[in-house]
């Protein structure tokens, strides 16, 4: 998702959600990463798509929507990434 499809605070919540996911990703492909940020950065993404599912939020053109193919847990779907 870009920030320029952003046209209401349902977008601002699935932008913001797919921003962190993506920071989730650079840190877990990252060797020397901490491993304290990574763990931040997949409980805030967590909360912020379960936030999305609770208000309903379409996820579908996120990276969220890929955690949601692995049952919706961030911290699974990070694994995939770590070298």
């Amino acid at each position: 998702m870009s920030k320029h499809q952003v046209r209401d605070t349902s977008g601002a919540l699935a932008y913001l959600t797919d921003c962190t996911l993506a920071t989730v990703t650079n840190l877990a492909m990252k060797k020397s990463a901490s491993k304290s940020e990574l763990r931040r950065q997949i409980n805030i993404a967590q909360i912020a798509i379960d936030w999305m599912d609770q208000f309903g939020v379409d996820y579908s053109h996120t990276r969220a929507a890929d955690v949601k193919t692995l049952g919706g847990k961030v911290e699974i779907w990070a694994e995939q990434f770590k070298p």
